[in-house]
């Protein structure tokens, strides 16, 4: 009767007092909660509304979708309302953790979630993201809830709070919790966790979706149920693991990155990458185009913004860009129709895809032929001619580059960019800063020496271990080797090499 009831009539919160910080669901009404529940987040969606959520990977925080949409279906993408999210301090007075803005929402199809992409990466080693249950609430269990929301004293807490819950039951999509005196979900709590320990570790149950919010401040005083649903997270791994994994460099939607390249016979070529080390880092190829050799600049980049990744080229013959967009699918299927994105490109000379100024949308650097001026053309979040906003100018003098491509070489979430210099072959990372115009790059530092043996450099995350590699070809003998991304900064940014593959000469590697 009590789930049966909540999901019947679900919070009203539109007659939250003014003085109040709205959330789309209700906080816990309990103790202050331990330091090491750092991994629990505050998520701020601008002045409308304040929630919690939980780091479950380095650059990902799950919530719930009514956080960020009433009927808990926020569009895909770029949140509608600046947000910013704070990770790694159970006191909000303190200064530890990070503050980041969310970049990008998924959502899920058909439950109360939503993954929030913040604009870089959590590096602190004390901030570990929770693991995820893989078994789900049984009748009687205890879990533990955590959130940032009202107490019976408080409008907004500068402190998390936590308090143990009674499961009552658990459907297939949701967890029905008993509250009491001491435990109650408030206004701010939506999206927080319900947390159990097995074997020492912790993870997470499910995620609060609403509640009857009995004796939280500025609730009905006759209300006095304390019941909570919450939404299972135990049966999502698969939609979490997808999600983060996704790259720019993902042609077939498994989340590894791939290679694309074509002949002089422009039969276009996909390897899919297998996320392994050593021999057998690409797996067997498969067709997916005819007449590329009409395409003179070709890279990969996720520039439709749906999580697959596509080919961005540039025709020969008249200098208009292209988007070929990925569909995921295997063979002949693995692009759509292509659409136009721009024209008079045979200005540019060099040209790469990647979120520059880490708004979330994929943008399209260039490097003006006559003079060597690096441009940046942002993405707009539309489709067709509409694709790419007003470029603005990040660099000069890079014609001193022979190479430039671009990758999170550093592993702090922004795109970087690598270049070899001309004159003597040293490599060279110039990290993003996630600002526009002049001050997108950073002091560059070197990462490499004698690179002028390889004649084909990019980069991707081709082992699958979080840090983005650089894969390169022996100009020698047309080798492939990927070089493995340590996570470490300047000379020892990449460690010992490894061979992916042989005969890649005649090729043109996108």
């Amino acid at each position: 009767m009590l789930a049966a009831t909540l999901l019947a009539a679900p919070v009203v919160l539109s007659t939250a007092p003014a003085t109040a910080v709205p959330g789309s669901a209700p906080t816990i009404i309990g103790a202050d909660a331990p330091a090491q529940l750092n991994y629990v987040a505050k998520i701020n969606v601008g002045e409308e509304a304040a929630c919690t959520g939980t780091l479950v990977d380095p650059q990902w925080v799950l919530t719930a979708a009514t956080c960020f949409a009433s009927d808990g279906r926020p569009p895909a993408g770029k949140p509608a309302i600046n947000t910013t999210v704070t990770v790694g301090r159970t006191d909000l007075t303190q200064t530890s953790g990070s503050v980041l803005s969310a970049i990008r929402l998924v959502p899920h199809a058909d439950r109360d979630l939503v993954l929030v992409k913040l604009a870089a990466r959590i590096t602190d080693p004390s901030i570990a993201p929770v693991r995820l249950a893989t078994t789900p609430a049984a009748a009687g269990e205890q879990l533990v809830k955590a959130g940032f929301g009202r107490t019976r004293t408080e409008w907004v807490p500068d402190k998390l709070h936590s308090g143990t819950f009674a499961v009552a039951s658990t459907t297939d999509t949701a967890v029905n919790l008993n509250g009491s005196d001491t435990a109650t979900v408030c206004k701010g709590d939506a999206g927080g966790p319900a947390l159990r320990t097995v074997n020492g570790i912790t993870e997470l149950v499910s995620v609060n979706s609403r509640s009857w919010q009995g004796g939280c401040l500025g609730n009905d005083p006759a209300e006095t149920r304390t019941g909570a649903v919450d939404t299972r997270v135990d049966d999502v791994r698969d939609w979490v693991d997808h999600t983060v994994s996704r790259n720019p460099d993902d042609l077939t939607g498994d989340g590894k990155a791939d290679v694309a390249a074509a002949r002089d016979d422009g039969i276009l070529w996909i390897y899919p990458g297998t996320g392994n080390a050593s021999g057998s880092t690409l797996g067997t190829r498969f067709q997916a185009g005819t007449s590329w050799q009409s395409q003179d600049a070709v890279t990969i980049g996720d520039v439709s913004n749906d999580g697959i990744g596509d080919l961005l080229s540039r025709q020969a013959s008249d200098g208009t860009l292209w988007v070929y967009p990925g569909t995921g699918k295997p063979g002949m299927e693995a692009f759509a129709t292509r659409y136009q994105v721009g024209r008079s490109w045979l200005t540019q000379d060099v040209t790469r895809t990647g979120d520059f100024n880490s708004d979330g949308r994929t943008d399209v650097l260039t490097r003006q032929a006559s003079d060597g001026t690096l441009w940046v053309y942002p993405g707009t979040g539309k489709s067709g001619m509409e694709t790419l906003g007003t470029r603005y100018q990040v660099g000069t003098g890079w014609k001193s580059q022979d190479i430039i491509t671009n990758g999170d070489l550093n592993n702090d979430g922004r795109t970087d960019v690598l270049s070899r210099q001309a004159s003597d072959g040293t490599l060279w990372v110039y990290p993003s800063t996630g600002k526009p115009g002049m001050e997108t790059f950073g002091t560059r530092y070197q990462v490499g020496r004698s690179w002028q043996t390889q004649n084909a450099v990019r980069t991707g995350d081709f082992n699958s271990d979080g840090r983005t590699d650089v894969l390169s070809r022996q100009a020698s003998d047309g080798t492939l080797w990927v070089y493995p991304g340590t996570g470490k900064p300047g000379i020892d940014t990449l460690g010992t090499r490894y061979q992916a593959g042989t005969g890649w000469g005649p090729y043109r590697i996108f």
